[in-house]
């Protein structure tokens, strides 16, 4: 079985709303659903900095502290292969977000308490807004 790793990266603002970009109508995955800056590592590229390339690439801004927040994993049967998503957390000063349109056609920092129940959000993003609504993760913690 064939194997893929995703990198993602929440970014939470000073009033800790979350960046989310709306998917391209174009995309071949999940066209037009809302998400979280991300995608394939290429080969050897450590996840840390897969996720900031990523987000450089698609939000068109650098984070500088990063930090491991949460991973899932399955398996795509029909392409006999599991995907691994590795998802990081950082915090980010500015609101200025440039897209790159031929991934993303719109964004929003959304208040994580009062999302609009009409978007259509990538599944593993319902789980990440429960765990920053009820403080679960050991960062709430520390």
């Amino acid at each position: 079985m064939d194997k893929g790793l995703i990198t993602h990266l929440v970014i939470l603002n000073e009033k800790k709303e979350m960046l989310i970009l709306r998917r391209s109508l174009e995309e071949d995955v999940l066209p037009g659903y809302w998400d979280v800056p991300g995608g394939t590592l290429k080969d050897g590229e450590d996840p840390r900095e897969g996720a900031l390339r990523e987000t450089r690439e698609e939000a068109g801004i650098n984070i500088d502290d990063l930090s491991l927040f949460y991973h899932t994993s399955n398996v795509d049967v029909g392409k006999n292969k599991q995907f691994v998503r590795m998802i990081f957390i950082g915090s980010y000063s500015n609101n200025d977000v440039i897209l790159n349109p031929e991934e993303h056609i719109d964004y929003e920092w959304v208040d994580i308490n009062n999302i609009d129940k009409e978007k259509e959000l990538v599944d593993y993003l319902y789980d990440i807004i429960n765990i920053l609504k009820e403080k679960r993760h050991i960062l709430f913690h520390i």
